[in-house]
């Protein structure tokens, strides 16, 4: 699947465009004993081989990305390319953070996003909160 899309947006480091046709995929879901189906996207990259690529990456003061002013983020503004930096590969293995990605729409490639989504592909930077 990657292999056949060369294209690497800019700031993502590694992570390859989605071509929404390659990555929809059918999943089953369950709810209160009943399961269905359902079309949903996949990542089309493999983040455990892009945490060891980047492994030997300097590793990242997330101190310099700190939210003091009392929003729920506990840190913000850091940059896509250290999305898989050895200090974050930590925090996410402990369990009790979530990533979001924060972007603007990328008219030249063609992505509009919803004003509160933004796809890690077109991600300018990101932030983590507590789970």
């Amino acid at each position: 699947m990657i292999e056949n899309n060369e294209t690497i947006t800019t700031d993502t480091e590694g992570i390859y465009m989605r071509d929404f046709a390659d990555t929809k995929v059918t999943r089953a879901f369950g709810f209160d004993n009943r399961t269905f189906t359902m079309d949903v996207y996949q990542y089309a990259h493999n983040p455990m081989e892009l945490y060891e690529a980047n492994a030997e990456q300097p590793r990242l003061n997330l101190q310099d990305y700190v939210v003091d002013n009392g929003e729920a983020a506990l840190f913000k503004g850091i940059p896509m390319m250290y999305r898989w930096n050895p200090v974050i590969r930590e925090a996410m293995m402990t369990g009790k953070y979530r990533i979001k990605y924060r972007g603007t729409s990328k008219k030249t490639l063609g992505y509009k996003r919803m004003q509160n989504y933004c796809l890690a592909e077109y991600a300018d930077t990101f932030a983590i909160y507590y789970k």
